[in-house]
């Protein structure tokens, strides 16, 4: 049993409209609107065949690790189109892009995402990806194992 939409009561509930909404009502309430036809799952006259095959998934660039963002991507990307002598909005236009998005990526504002690096790359002829430098950190020589010390560069006043 469940909640009259309307009033409340618990009981046998229909669908009718009442001032242009489709509201489940009892019966004394159903008194105040037209009643209105259940909508009915629509079933597909007839299913395909599919593959029997897991989907292949895409590489993800980010996760890749001998690849990472290069870090003056938005650099990159903007002498690339003033070197083809394009605007942001012919850039936009052959990548299917909106000027907004290539804006923010010029401006260091958003990073792009794998689809639009590869499209980046494809369009403006350019990497945007560059392999992943090793970083060599010196612990100090008191301790046997890395601490936060070793790893953050402390700015003096």
């Amino acid at each position: 049993m469940a909640d009259c939409e309307r009033c409340g009561k618990k009981g046998r509930l229909t669908l009718v409209e009442i001032a242009g909404a489709r509201l489940y009502v009892c019966q004394d309430c159903g008194k105040h609107g037209k009643p209105v036809q259940e909508p009915r799952p629509i079933v597909p006259a007839y299913t395909s065949k599919t593959s029997s095959r897991a989907p292949v998934p895409k590489p993800d660039a980010m996760t890749n690790r001998e690849l990472e963002l290069a870090d003056d991507f938005n650099v990159r990307i903007q002498r690339a189109r003033e070197r083809k002598g394009w605007s942001r909005e012919d850039l936009g236009k052959k990548m299917s892009e909106r000027v907004s998005i290539i804006s923010k990526l010029e401006n260091g504002e958003m990073r792009p995402s794998d689809d639009l690096i590869r499209k980046l790359e494809r369009t403006l002829d350019i990497k945007l990806m560059e392999p992943v430098s090793d970083v060599r950190v010196q612990g100090s020589s008191a301790s046997q194992g890395l601490t936060l010390g070793d790893l953050i560069t402390r700015k003096r006043a």
